[in-house]
């Protein structure tokens, strides 16, 4: 029985240690989706953007797809698994259109990553409602730090602008919609896999940004540097991204992943300087670092 008890303790710490190292390669794959999806959105519309974008992801997927471990089924699959599949499609549609939009209109790719931080907050409050993980009081001080964070972010940096930015406004959005996809998600992740979950998402988006495509008459060629950008980007991020989250809540729950992917800001931030030679403001900078602190503290085991 102590062999059994062993054996089933190691196992489990391996599960443990699995699921920190894909929500750590989601972080670094997420932050390169900031940097590269800036610099083609710098050269093309929203919509010529989502278009080649998810194309092009649901190319690499349907890679991994096809891969006999690539984990692509739909054999099993109940009318349940295919209403939750609509249903996450939807969500996405408002979340990450609305994500992009919030990257397309801020100066500073950091600026939506560090208020990407609210998707956690969102996590583990949705976590305690609807998976009875639980929320005492570390969790609650983390709320109240994220949010004070997400805030300063959140304060216009000029008098012309408007007392609260743009991005901030999207991201608001987007972070509410996002927290409640990873729920949905982490209820039905043993019967929908991560592949198969990253198409669904793809085939979503590249139908809304078709229709917008169509609607607005734009054209389907684009600059030579954006399509690169598009290729690299999706390649991390719709693709090794959404893989590497949803693998991630196999292993651990949704909101012990949170606590890695919270730092995605700060790459964000060294790559934005690097590339676009662009800093936050230092009030801004200083708000990153709350709304990490408080996801740090939402992530304590105890209280």
């Amino acid at each position: 029985m102590h062999l059994k008890n062993q054996l089933s303790f190691s196992l489990t710490m391996k599960n443990t240690r699995q699921g920190y190292f894909y929500a750590f390669l989601a972080t670094i794959c997420g932050s390169l989706v900031y940097l590269f999806s800036k610099a083609a959105l710098n050269e093309v519309s929203l919509p010529q953007f989502g278009f080649w974008w998810f194309f092009t992801a649901i190319f690499w997927n349907a890679l991994m797809a096809a891969h006999p471990k690539g984990g692509f089924t739909v054999k099993k699959f109940t009318r349940k698994d295919y209403r939750t599949l609509i249903f996450i499609g939807f969500i996405e549609l408002v979340a990450t259109s609305t994500f992009y939009a919030a990257i397309a209109v801020s100066a500073n790719p950091a600026i939506p990553s560090f208020l990407r931080n609210l998707e956690y907050l969102f996590v583990s409050i949705l976590g305690f409602v609807l998976l009875s993980e639980r929320l005492g009081k570390w969790k609650l001080a983390g709320a109240f730090l994220t949010l004070s964070g997400a805030f300063i972010i959140s304060l216009r940096t000029s008098p012309t602008d408007s007392f609260f930015t743009a991005a901030s406004g999207l991201m608001l959005i987007s972070t509410t919609f996002y927290a409640a996809r990873t729920i949905i998600a982490k209820k039905h992740i043993r019967a929908l896999s991560p592949v198969v979950l990253a198409i669904n998402r793809a085939m979503f988006l590249l139908m809304l940004s078709l229709f917008f495509m169509v609607y607005q008459n734009l054209s389907f060629v684009i600059p030579s540097a954006a399509f690169i950008n598009i290729m690299a980007g999706s390649f991390v991020g719709p693709f090794l991204t959404s893989i590497f989250q949803y693998s991630a809540l196999k292993y651990i729950e949704a909101s012990k992943a949170a606590i890695v992917q919270s730092t995605t800001g700060m790459f964000v931030l060294l790559g934005a300087f690097i590339l676009f030679g662009t800093l936050p403001t230092p009030v801004q900078v200083i708000g990153g670092l709350i709304a990490i602190t408080g996801v740090v503290f939402m992530m304590f085991k105890k209280g």
